[in-house]
C-alpha cells in the first residue's frame, strides 16, 4: 500500500487573503491506499484530489462520495486517473484456488459454497451461466432464443430449477420481461415469481424466449453453474482441458461509486478519466414503475448520483456491466455527464429519473386512472426530489440493453430541463433516447447522433417519449373530451417544451421519432431523420418545422380536435400516413414532396394547401449532406438548410472510434417518361410494372402493381413465400378488397417501412393471375 502527497496547489489569480486553504493530491496505487487516502480526505480538508495509479481495484464496497467529501465551486473534490494511468474499478473479486474434478461429459466441479454471483470471468473473458438455447454472439437478441426454452418435455428434465431465470421479450415486443423461477409444482410445471422490468402487463413472448442458470443445460464449452445450496461450481471448459486454480474471477457489486448526500447533499464532486467494470446484473431488481411509461427501473449503476449537485463524471470509459452504468436519481442539479465511453452495459447508459414523490397526481401503470375532479391542478412538481439543470454531451454509448431490454442510451423521466447533446448512440435494442413523461419538460435534445435502434424489439423509436401524466386517460374517449373541455390540462406536467434541433436519427425498424401517447409541448426543428419518419400521437402543441424526412413521412395518428399541432418547412419524401385523423390541427402546409401523388393525396385529406412537389436537390445524399441546392423549390416555401456535419460526440478520442449511420439509396419516383430503376428492401429486389407487356405477363387488369424481380435466400421476403414474378397490389386482410392499393413500388416501400412496427403485414400478390395472401416479417 502506498499513499504519495504531492506538492501543495494554490489558486492562481486569487489573492492569497480570499484563497482557500491550499490544496492536496494523494496518490494511491490499491484499493487500501485508496480507501485510507479517502478517510483522510474527510478530516483532512485540504486534500482536494486522489489520483489513481494504473492498476485493476477491486472494490470491497462501493466508494461513498458524501457530503464529507464535498468541495467547493473553486476547488471541487476530484478522483481521477493520475496523468497516463490506466487505472480500473472493479466490482468483480478473485475467487481463492479452486480444486477441480472431473466428471461426466467433460464438466468439472470445484467446492465453492459462500459465494452469491451472477457473472463469473476466467481471466478477461466473460463465461456464460448455464442456459437454454446456447448462447450465439452472433444472434442479437439475448444470444439466442427458443420457443421450447420452458416447454413441458423440458422442463421434465431439471431436477430443481429454483434460481433460474425466464427472459424474453414482452408479449407485445414492447421491451423485454424477466421472470425468477422458484421451483417446480406438484404436477411438473414451472412456478414464477413476479415479472420484472415491464411496466406494461402481458405474457411473455411464447417465441423469443431462454432459459439461464439450470444445472441440466450446462451442456456447452464456456458455460458454468454455482450450486449454492450444496457448496459446488461447475464448468465446462472451452479448451476442455483441466480448468485452472486460479484466474476465476466472479461478481459482487452492482455499484461501484455512489455520490450521495446523507443529510445535506454532496457537492462539487468530480469522476475523471476512470474505468468502470464487471458490475453485477440487476435485472431482477428492476421492480419500479416509472409513472406510466412502459418502463420499471432500478435506481442503480455503476455511478449513482443522488442528493446531489454540481457532479461531473467524464472523460471516463464503462465497460462490461451487468446493469446501469449511470444513474442520476431523485434530487439532483447541475449534474454533467460528459465525455465517457459506454459499450457493452447490460441495461441503460445513462438514465435522469426523478422520485414519483415529485409528482402531483401519480399513477404508475398505463390501465390506471384518475377522474377528472381529483386530478391536482397545480402546475410542476411537488417536491424537489427529481433531477434538473442537467446534462449528458459528447458520449459513445453502443451495445447496451444486452440483458435488459428495456433500456435506452439516455433515459429521462421526472426530470427538467435536461441537454442531451451531441452524443452518439447506436446498437441498442429500444430507444436511443426516451422520454418516459412530460414531467416536466424543459429539455434541449441537440445534435445527437442516434441509429441502429429498435433492434430487437417493435411500436417504437430511435427517439421515442410518452406523455401519459396526470391529464392522461387510457379511454379515447374520455381524452377527447378532457382535452377538448380544458385542453390546458395537458401542461401541468408539461409545462416547458421539449425541444428537439439538429438530431440526426435514423430507425429502420419504427420511427425516427416517435411521440407516443400523449407526448406534447414539443418543439423539433432542423433534424435529420433517415428513415422511418416522424410520429405524432395523441397530444398537444407539437410544432415540426424545417426537418428532413429521407425516404420517409408523417404519421400523424389519432389526434385531439384542438390539438394545435403544426407541420410546416418540412422535406418529406412519401405521403402521409394518418390514421384515425379527423382534424389536423392548427397547420400541416407549406412542405415540400419528392412525388406530386402524395401531395395529392395530401391535399385530397385537406391539408398542404400550399405546399409543392419537386426536385429536392439534395447536395451530396451518398455521404450524408442533405442541404438542398440554391433552387430548390424548399427555399422559397421557408425551408433553411442547417449542418450536416455537426452530429454526434466531438472529442477526438471518441470521435475516431464512433460509428457513421448508412446513408439510405433515395427511394424517388422515376421522371415521366422515365424507366423505374429496381430497388431492394426486405430482401426483395422490385420495380413498378410500367409496361403493356408485364400488365399482360402477369394477367393484370391494368399497369399498376409491384414485380418481383427475385428473391433473396433466407430473406424475409423468402420465408413468407414470395416468388420471382409475382406481382404485389395491395395490402390487407381481404385479397378482393385491399386496405390499400400500390401503383408503385416507392408507394409499396413507403408503406411497408411505416408499419415496421406491427412486425408483420398482410399482402394481396398476383400469381399465376389468381389472388392469395403472404404474410410478411418487416422488422
Amino acid at each position: 500500500m502506498r499513499i504519495k502527497f504531492i506538492a501543495p496547489l494554490g489558486i492562481l489569480g486569487m489573492s492569497f487573503l480570499f484563497q482557500p486553504a491550499l490544496a492536496e493530491t494523494i496518490k494511491v496505487d490499491d484499493v487500501r491506499s485508496l480507501q485510507a487516502a479517502l478517510v483522510k480526505a474527510r478530516v483532512d480538508k485540504r486534500i482536494t484530489r486522489i489520483e489513481l495509479a494504473t492498476g485493476t481495484y477491486s472494490l470491497p464496497t462501493p466508494i461513498v462520495l458524501d457530503e464529507g467529501l464535498s468541495g467547493t465551486h473553486a476547488m471541487p473534490f476530484v478522483l481521477a486517473r493520475a496523468p497516463g494511468a490506466h487505472p480500473v474499478l472493479t466490482g468483480a473479486e478473485n475467487l481463492p484456488p479452486l480444486s477441480w474434478q472431473a466428471g461426466d461429459g467433460g464438466i468439472w466441479r470445484a467446492k465453492l459454497s459462500d459465494k452469491s454471483f451472477q457473472r463469473l470471468w476466467l481471466g478477461r473473458q466473460m463465461l456464460i451461466r448455464a442456459r437454454y438455447p446456447n448462447h450465439d454472439p452472433a444472434i442479437r437478441t439475448f444470444g439466442g432464443v427458443a420457443a421450447d426454452a420452458t416447454s413441458k418435455e423440458r422442463v421434465a428434465t431439471w431436477r430443481d430449477p429454483a434460481g433460474a431465470v425466464l427472459h424474453a421479450l414482452h408479449g407485445g415486443r414492447w421491451g423485454g420481461v424477466h421472470v425468477p423461477i422458484l421451483g417446480k409444482n406438484s404436477d411438473g410445471s414451472l412456478r414464477f415469481g413476479a415479472q420484472t422490468a415491464n411496466n406494461r402487463i402481458a405474457p411473455p413472448s411464447a417465441n423469443a424466449r431462454y432459459v439461464e442458470n439450470v444445472f441440466e443445460e450446462l451442456d456447452a464449452p464456456g458455460e458454468w453453474f454455482h450450486d449454492r445450496g450444496d457448496g459446488w461450481i461447475y464448468y465446462k471448459p472451452l479448451d476442455g482441458k483441466r480448468p485452472p486454480a486460479l484466474g476465476f474471477r466472479a461478481g459482487r457489486l452492482e455499484s461501484l461509486v455512489r455520490i450521495e448526500g446523507k443529510g445535506a447533499p454532496a457537492n462539487n464532486i468530480r469522476i475523471e478519466g476512470l474505468s468502470f467494470r464487471d458490475t453485477e446484473p440487476t435485472f431482477l431488481k428492476a421492480t419500479e414503475p416509472l409513472l406510466r411509461s412502459d418502463w420499471k427501473f432500478y435506481r442503480v449503476g455503476a455511478v449513482t448520483i443522488e442528493n446531489a449537485s454540481a457532479v461531473t463524471v467524464s472523460n471516463s470509459d464503462f465497460s462490461e456491466l451487468g446493469g446501469n452504468a449511470i444513474v442520476v436519481s431523485g434530487r439532483a442539479s447541475h449534474v454533467r455527464i460528459a465525455g465517457n465511453h459506454l459499450r457493452a452495459i447490460g441495461g441503460t447508459a445513462i438514465a435522469f429519473v426523478g422520485r414519483p414523490e415529485a409528482v402531483r397526481s401519480p399513477l404508475f401503470e398505463y390501465q390506471e386512472q384518475l377522474a377528472l375532479s381529483a386530478i391536482d391542478r397545480t402546475p410542476g412538481p411537488r417536491s424537489d426530489q427529481y433531477p434538473r439543470d442537467s446534462m449528458a454531451e459528447d458520449n459513445l454509448i453502443h451495445d447496451i440493453g444486452l440483458v435488459d431490454k428495456q433500456a435506452a442510451g439516455v433515459e429521462i423521466a421526472m426530470a427538467a430541463r435536461i441537454s442531451i447533446a451531441h452524443n452518439s448512440i447506436y446498437q441498442v435494442p429500444r430507444a436511443g433516447i426516451n422520454v418516459g413523461d412530460g414531467t416536466w419538460g424543459g429539455h434541449q435534445i441537440t445534435y445527437n447522433d442516434v441509429f441502429d435502434t429498435v433492434l430487437e424489439t417493435g411500436d417504437h423509436g430511435a427517439f421515442n417519449s410518452w406523455g401519459r401524466d396526470r391529464y392522461w386517460h387510457p379511454d379515447r374517449k374520455e381524452m377527447d373530451s378532457r382535452v377538448a373541455a380544458e385542453p390546458s390540462l395537458a401542461t401541468l406536467d408539461a409545462i416547458e417544451p421539449i425541444v428537439m434541433r439538429r438530431n440526426r436519427f435514423k430507425c429502420d425498424h419504427g420511427w425516427d421519432i416517435d411521440l407516443d401517447d400523449g407526448a406534447s409541448n414539443y418543439v423539433i426543428e432542423e433534424n435529420l431523420m433517415l428513415s422511418g419518419g416522424l410520429k405524432l400521437r395523441e397530444g398537444v402543441h407539437r410544432v415540426v418545422r424545417n426537418n428532413i424526412l429521407v425516404n420517409g413521412s408523417f404519421h400523424p395518428h389519432v389526434w385531439f380536435e384542438n390539438s394545435a399541432d403544426v407541420f410546416e418547412n418540412n422535406i418529406v419524401m412519401a405521403a402521409h400516413q394518418p390514421i384515425g385523423i379527423k382534424t389536423w390541427g392548427k397547420s400541416v402546409d407549406r412542405n415540400l414532396f419528392a412525388n406530386a401523388a402524395d401531395l395529392e393525396q395530401a391535399r385530397a385529406a385537406g391539408t398542404d394547401a400550399n405546399s409543392v412537389a419537386g426536385a429536392l436537390q439534395f447536395t451530396d445524399p451518398a455521404h450524408g449532406d442533405f442541404r438542398v441546392g440554391k433552387n430548390s423549390p424548399a427555399l422559397a416555401l421557408g425551408f433553411v438548410n442547417f449542418p450536416m456535419s455537426q452530429f454526434g460526440v466531438r472529442p477526438a478520442r471518441l470521435k475516431a472510434l464512433a460509428k457513421q449511420p448508412g446513408f439510405p439509396e433515395l427511394q424517388l419516383q422515376p421522371a415521366a417518361g422515365m424507366q423505374e430503376k429496381p430497388r431492394t428492401f426486405l430482401g426483395l429486389t422490385i420495380k413498378s410494372i410500367e409496361t403493356l407487356g408485364e400488365q399482360s405477363a402477369a394477367g393484370l387488369l391494368s399497369k399498376q402493381g409491384v414485380l418481383v424481380l427475385s428473391v433473396d435466400p433466407a430473406s424475409y421476403g423468402d420465408k413468407a413465400g414470395l416468388r420471382p414474378r409475382d406481382v404485389v397490389i395491395g395490402m390487407g386482410n381481404d385479397p378482393e378488397a385491399p386496405e390499400q392499393m400500390f401503383t408503385t413500388a416507392t408507394a409499396l416501400v413507403s408503406a411497408l417501412q411505416a408499419r415496421r412496427f406491427q412486425a408483420y403485414v398482410d399482402l394481396v400478390v398476383v400469381r399465376d393471375q389468381k389472388r392469395k395472401m403472404v404474410k410478411l416479417q418487416v422488422q
